[in-house]
């Protein structure tokens, strides 16, 4: 039949009690400890990532925003820079007609001179050549 030895009964309790309590001590919570570590490490570095993430993609939001500025503000200056060769096109084409206007006024104005300094030359010979033919005429009656 069974009986039940309470001496030994006593022992093996106690040897349990102090077993636990030693794996708890030494074992357990170290590692419920380590464990709980790891995991706010993993916490903290996730944590981390999720921020970085976050600048990463604030900073490629203000990157595009500065591209779309920049592109604005290049697009303003090509017209501003066609808008002012047009305005020197514009302006070089009326000094030219300007220079023009006057070269063609210069030109008149040789050219009616010389044509009064030909008028003249060509009065003076008139006069000569009248006065040669009558001349002529003169002395072709008196030899005749």
């Amino acid at each position: 039949m069974l009986s039940i030895n309470f001496s030994e009964l006593i022992w093996t309790i106690i040897n349990f009690f102090l077993l636990y309590f030693l794996l708890k001590r030494f074992l357990y919570d170290p590692i419920t400890r380590f464990m709980d570590a790891r995991r706010e490490r993993l916490d903290d570095a996730l944590e981390k990532e999720r921020e970085a993430q976050a600048r990463v993609a604030e900073n490629d939001e203000q990157i595009e925003q500065e591209k779309e500025l920049r592109r604005a503000e290049a697009k303003k200056l090509i017209a501003e820079a066609a808008e002012a060769d047009k305005s020197r096109s514009a302006e070089a084409a009326k000094a030219e007609r300007a220079f023009d206007r006057a070269a063609m006024a210069e030109t008149e104005e040789r050219l009616a001179a010389e044509s009064e300094r030909e008028k003249a030359e060509l009065d003076a010979r008139a006069k000569e050549l009248a006065a040669v033919l009558a001349q002529q005429l003169l002395h072709g009656e008196q030899d005749a």
